[in-house]
């Protein structure tokens, strides 16, 4: 099966991380000895090229970045955003009297008015057409009808073609795990004056990191959200637990960072991130090309592969936060006919833990079917005992998943076509 890489298309990341990286300010060092005197003053730094179009700062004696981004951005840790706008300070260390600061956009507003709209041209007048009735065809009766075809046909459609694997079904749709996750770095805060104060973070903002230089956080580096939810079992007697499952909320990247904690960006989300949530280092997943036009039908022999079950869906996981509790199974679902459900209702392009692993030799990209065993149901239909025997290890195949993450018990997968819900407890094969 031929490889390919599945690339970030909207993440431009450096060698070794994958998320642009923020400006790194460089290391203070001696003043600079090549000056250039410029309308009287002397500095280091170049002129900006568009002075026009911002609200401009000229540098007094004493300024700082740090100063002048509590001045105007009401937070002095925003420096950074205020040396990007400003590319002409060469080293952010020092700027110079009389250098001009770029601070914010100039948005002018025009007083001319917007020009009258043309008259609409009068209609010509049309002769109004009178349609003459058309005849009714009427079908001719013949008795001289072609001769039957022997058997019985159906003209059926194409099989469902696939879905592709998405970015963010590889990036977002969280692992189970037997293995024990550090909780050392972990999400204290939001920076302040990014927003609005609360417990959660979005794209864009900026959050306090639990460790920093001291414990080898570097500026650049590129961290995964996760956030544990709660112990995964296998419904089948002989497999038991899983692991414990982690939801995937995001990636984050670290700006700047000091001796014992450091500032980090979220440079993208699966969900709002908040204060407590851990972080593990990125990794870029090497998923394969699946095979095209994949055929299908409910009534698809047994291949004799590997066999496993579906355990829970991401849909119900998604709904436990660690700090604030919430819900572990759907609402309104406790027992009887339904009871199945409280593990999730999955349908095609959703995100199920299997309970097959590392040691049941599966991979990344794997393809299996769904199926569960044929339904006589005798509310609708008598059937007797010698037809239920006979069809006793009769199945009904509903649907197929693809393997994203393998974990050492439980792996991660995405429904890619389904003709029914899938729910836990349905059994699954290797295609």
């Amino acid at each position: 099966m031929r490889k390919t890489l599945v690339m970030l298309a909207f993440w431009a990341l450096p060698a070794g991380a994958a998320f642009a990286q923020e400006p790194a300010a460089p290391e203070q060092g001696p003043p600079p000895t090549e000056l250039t005197e410029r309308n009287g003053f002397w500095t280091a730094n170049n002129a900006p090229p568009d002075t026009e179009n911002f609200e401009v700062h000229i540098v007094q004696m004493g300024d700082t970045l740090w100063a002048l981004a509590g001045q105007y951005l009401q937070n002095p840790l925003l420096w950074p955003q205020l040396w990007e706008t400003n590319e002409h300070i060469v080293n952010p260390h020092w700027i110079y009297p009389e250098d001009p600061i770029l601070i914010r956009p100039i948005t002018r507003i025009t007083e001319v008015e917007p020009p009258e709209p043309e008259p609409a041209p009068e209609p010509e007048p049309v002769d109004e057409v009178v349609e003459a009735p058309r005849p009714v065809q009427l079908p001719t009766l013949t008795r001289d009808l072609p001769p039957p075809t022997p058997g019985l046909t159906f003209d059926l459609p194409d099989a469902p073609s696939a879905p592709e694997v998405k970015i963010r079904d590889l990036y977002c749709s969280g692992f189970v795990t037997t293995r024990s996750l550090s909780h050392d770095l972990r999400i204290l805060a939001k920076a302040p004056g990014t927003s609005t104060e609360g417990l959660f973070s979005a794209e864009g903002e900026y959050i306090y990191l639990s460790r920093g230089t001291r414990d080898g956080v570097g500026t650049g580096d590129v961290f995964t959200v996760i956030r544990p939810t709660r112990e995964v079992s296998s419904v089948r007697n002989n497999v038991g637990d899983l692991g414990l499952h982690y939801l995937e909320l995001g990636q984050v990247q670290v700006i700047t960072a000091q001796a014992d904690f450091s500032m980090a960006r979220v440079v993208h989300t699966c969900d709002a991130v908040s204060a407590g949530d851990q972080l593990v280092p990125f990794v870029e997943i090497d998923f394969p090309e699946l095979p095209r036009n994949r055929p299908f039908s409910p009534t698809m022999p047994p291949t004799g592969g590997t066999t496993g079950a579906i355990a829970i869906t991401q849909s119900v996981l998604s709904m436990i936060h660690e700090e604030i509790g919430t819900a572990g199974s759907l609402a309104g679902i406790r027992s009887g006919r339904f009871g199945t459900l409280s593990g999730g209702l999955g349908g095609e392009g959703e995100i199920v833990y299997i309970d097959l692993g590392e040691g049941d030799g599966i991979a990344t990209g794997d393809l299996f079917l769904i199926y569960r065993p044929l339904n006589l149901d005798n509310r609708f239909v008598n059937v007797d005992r010698e037809t239920r025997e006979r069809l006793a290890d009769a199945r009904e195949v509903i649907g197929e998943l693809v393997v994203l993450k393998v974990g050492e018990r439980a792996a991660t997968a995405l429904i890619t076509y389904s003709a029914d819900g899938v729910v836990p407890g349905d059994r699954i094969e290797r295609r």
